[in-house]
């Protein structure tokens, strides 16, 4: 039952509060005296579209709120329970607002709610009726609850209603834990397939710095043997070598030492430069000797070193990250 109508800044109202009791209240007045005005007003909040076109001239906003009776209403009380809105005291407060500039806003005793759900409570509440008008009894659950209140069967279908709900909030809980499930095996998969990928690259600590290592001495054997061999033959094997300079010093050394001991330390300085010079050069020439092309190798080094990349890419910064990752999946 509708108590009370209010509203503001509608059309041409600016403030109405309108008190209904029990029985029959009749509206009466003049054509444009703005009955159709406060039917327009209680039509927002039974779900008619919103219009900026309803404001009233130089206001932000126009509000219409009914207070109702739900008491007697106990299909309506149990849609409300559902939605976890409270009407124990009996008294149900719907409210539209819309903004001068089109925007559209509801409550229902107080919280925000949406301008659909208000409709579908306020046309449980209130029937318009115009000339060949009965929208109502062409719902089908209007026609239900009036074939039930007929049999006297309202606290029962409110029942069975109620039941309904807890049927639908357990077939909710069961497909939300089913999708949790899925979910559930979905990453069973994933991590099984992480640790399988990353097994069968066997990785180990330090592999990808060693490879990029060995890459480069491959990608560029031939001027290492070349800058090597210079050094070889620069430091020990040409005619002119600094060996050879050096042991030419050292024949010289060991005559002045002869003759003054004193420079003996000299002499031993020079013998032990000639040794490293010499040790160096046998070092370059040996280095030299063992450099040599391998494309196959630099192939199959540049593949397992794009194999790391990718998985680095998807699973870890670092090769230490990805073996972590692949540990614990």
């Amino acid at each position: 039952m509708l108590i009370e109508l209010r509203i503001l800044n509608f059309a041409v109202i600016e403030s109405l509060s309108l008190r209904l009791e029990a029985g029959l209240n009749a509206l009466t007045g003049e054509t444009g005296a703005g009955k159709s005005i406060i039917v327009g007003a209680l039509s927002l909040l039974l779900g008619e579209r919103a219009s900026a076109d309803v404001v009233r001239a130089g206001a932000e906003r126009a509000s219409v709120e009914g207070v109702f009776d739900v008491s007697r209403h106990p299909a309506v009380v149990s849609a409300l329970a559902e939605q976890g809105i409270d009407t124990e005291d009996g008294l149900l407060i719907l409210r539209r607002e819309v903004a001068a500039e089109g925007r559209n806003r509801a409550w229902i005793n107080g919280a925000a709610s949406t301008a659909a759900l208000v409709g579908e409570i306020g046309r449980q509440l209130v029937d318009l009726h115009g000339q060949h008008e009965y929208q109502t009894l062409l719902r089908r659950s209007e026609q239900r609850r009036i074939l039930d209140a007929y049999a006297d069967a309202l606290p029962l279908a409110a029942e069975v209603e109620q039941a309904h709900a807890r049927w639908r909030a357990a077939l909710r809980d069961l497909e939300l834990l089913d999708e949790r499930r899925r979910e559930t095996e979905q990453r069973k998969d994933f991590l099984r397939f992480q640790a399988e990928e990353i097994e069968a690259a066997e990785l180990r600590d330090g592999e990808e710095e060693e490879l990029e290592a060995e890459a480069a001495r491959l990608d560029h054997a031939e001027e290492l043997a070349r800058l090597s061999n210079e050094l070889h033959m620069a430091l020990y094997a040409a005619d002119e070598s600094l060996s050879s300079r050096l042991g030419e010093m050292r024949r010289t050394l060991d005559h002045l030492v002869r003759i003054d001991p004193s420079q003996q330390d000299a002499h031993e300085m020079l013998a032990a430069a000639l040794y490293s010079v010499e040790e160096l050069g046998r070092r370059m020439g040996d280095y030299a000797a063992a450099i040599e092309g391998d494309p196959a190798r630099l192939e199959f080094i540049r593949r397992r070193l794009d194999r790391i990349h990718r998985l680095k890419l998807k699973y870890g910064a670092t090769l230490r990250e990805v073996i972590e990752v692949g540990e614990k999946a």
